[in-house]
Parts: structure tokens; C-alpha cells; sequence
């Protein structure tokens, strides 16, 4: 076997990997660590690509394709190890960790890593699958790590993912997607959530948690969390309302002086 066929072998075991992976591996094959960027680029990468062996789907990103699938326009990589390799730190979160929970109510075509303010990078699209950051300032908070695909991810734990969806829904499809989700969702404690909101200290946050809970009570997934939280939440609830959703004909829940939706109950309540 050539040395380029055993780094298309050594790739075809990972499928998705950064330019330093190939450099590793070419480095491990040649066994030298000092090999010229251009030389890997232009004796492997280069013709793995032209041979359609590698597909380059953003910058220093690369897929590996295996033998039976080259030039196959059915040919779809892993989307959540795609969403792994785009930047550092980060984690897989919103609808996208509700899929790897599996509880998503619905398929859908955008994959969200999550990611610190300043490893921004442009969202793109991929197959016909959308890869877009959501930006955060707790990047390492209630990140769990799983493997998929004989590879660690990250993706945001269960309790996490439940304060991430009810605070920005709109990156987990919208608030009815949203709730249909979270209805399956197992693994919410009310210890994380307490850990979880008491670093996050953000009011509405409170607010929320214990609304969403209180409509959850009959759910078997969270029983006893709001009883175990009430206290908590309470006494972060400020003293003017806030809005679960502006611009819309709401309603006060007094009891977390939150404006809610008029029929929001109802959409609930049919979930």
C-alpha cells in the first residue's frame, strides 16, 4: 500500500477532519513531523480532491468519501460530526441536541453549533443541510461529551438544552416545534437547572423555567423538578413583567409575572 492510499484509509475511518488532522496523519504515515504544507496539499489533498475522494465543503474542512460513494450525488456525510469540526470550543446544541437526545419532534435541515462570540465563523450550506452558529458567553457550560460514529462530540445535557430551547426557541424551530420537543426530553434535573441558571443569572430566564415547568407537571419526565426549583425561581422573579414573546396580544401570569401569548395555554396543552 502507497503512503497515499494508506491516508485515504486512515481518513475514511474518521470522515470529517480539518486540515491539521491530514497533517497529523501524513506526518504519522511518513513517520517526520517537519512536512511542508504545500507538499501535503499538493501529493495528497489535491488529488484526493480531484479524484473525488475528498469533498471541501469550507475552509479547511475535508470529508472522506468512501469507495462506493465517489462522484454519487446521494452521498451524505454525517451532519453532527460535520457540526463538530467547525470551531473550538463548542457544542451542539437548540433542535440539534434535541435530534441527538432524541426527542426532536420534527426533522429539519439546519444544524447548530454553538460557539463563544469571538470563534464566530459564517453560516453555509452543505448538501442541502444548513450549518449555522449560534453565539454564547457560557461556551463550556452543561456540555456533555458523546460518542457518535466511534467519535466524541459535544453536545449540550438534557437540562441545558431545556434552558437553551426556552430561551431563544426560535433556534429550536419556534416555540410550537419547541415544546412537542421538550415533551420527550429525558434527563432534566432540577439540581443542573438551579447550577445552570445560577450561573446564567438572567431574569426572564427564571422566569421562563418555571412557566414551561408548571405546564409540564404532569409529564413524567418532570415530575417533582418545579416543586424541588419554586423556591429558587421565585426569588429571582423581578417586579416588572417581561415578555415571553413581544409583539404579540398577551396575557399576565401573575404567578412569574410573565406575559404570555394569548393561546399559548391552548397550543400547550395540546402538545
Amino acid at each position: 500500500m502507497t503512503k497515499y492510499e494508506a491516508l485515504y484509509q486512515e481518513l475514511l475511518k474518521k470522515e470529517v477532519v480539518r486540515y491539521k488532522d491530514i497533517e497529523d496523519i501524513a506526518s504519522s504515515i511518513m513517520k517526520t513531523r517537519h512536512i511542508s504544507p504545500k507538499y501535503i496539499y499538493t501529493e495528497y489533498i489535491n488529488r484526493l480532491c480531484q479524484q473525488g475522494k475528498l469533498l471541501h465543503p469550507q475552509r479547511g474542512l475535508y470529508i472522506a468519501v468512501q469507495p462506493t460513494m465517489i462522484n454519487d450525488s446521494s452521498f451524505q456525510p454525517d451532519t453532527y460530526l460535520i457540526a463538530s469540526k467547525l470551531q473550538s470550543p463548542y457544542y451542539l446544541g437548540y433542535h440539534t441536541a434535541l435530534e441527538l437526545h432524541g426527542c426532536a419532534y420534527s426533522s429539519y435541515n439546519t444544524i447548530y453549533t454553538v460557539v463563544p462570540y469571538e470563534k464566530k465563523f459564517r453560516s453555509f450550506t452543505f448538501k442541502q443541510i444548513v450549518y449555522q452558529p449560534v453565539f454564547t458567553s457560557h461556551p463550556n457550560l452543561g456540555v456533555k461529551k458523546r460518542f457518535h460514529e466511534n467519535q466524541e462530540i459535544q453536545l449540550s445535557s438534557p437540562s441545558k438544552t431545556f434552558l437553551d430551547c426556552i430561551d431563544r426557541p426560535q433556534y429550536a424551530g419556534g416555540w410550537e416545534e419547541c415544546l412537542k420537543s421538550l415533551e420527550g426530553l429525558s434527563g432534566v434535573t432540577a439540581q443542573e437547572l438551579k447550577s445552570l441558571l445560577t450561573i446564567i443569572q438572567k431574569d426572564i430566564l427564571f422566569r421562563k423555567t418555571g412557566f414551561i415547568l408548571e405546564l409540564f407537571t404532569k409529564n413524567p419526565y418532570y415530575q417533582g423538578i418545579l416543586e424541588d426549583l419554586h423556591n429558587v425561581l421565585e426569588k429571582h422573579i423581578g417586579n416588572s413583567p417581561m415578555y415571553i414573546k413581544k409583539g404579540h396580544k398577551s396575557t399576565l401570569n401573575t404567578t412569574w409575572n410573565l406575559y404570555t401569548p394569548v393561546g399559548f395555554n391552548e397550543l400547550l396543552r395540546g402538545v
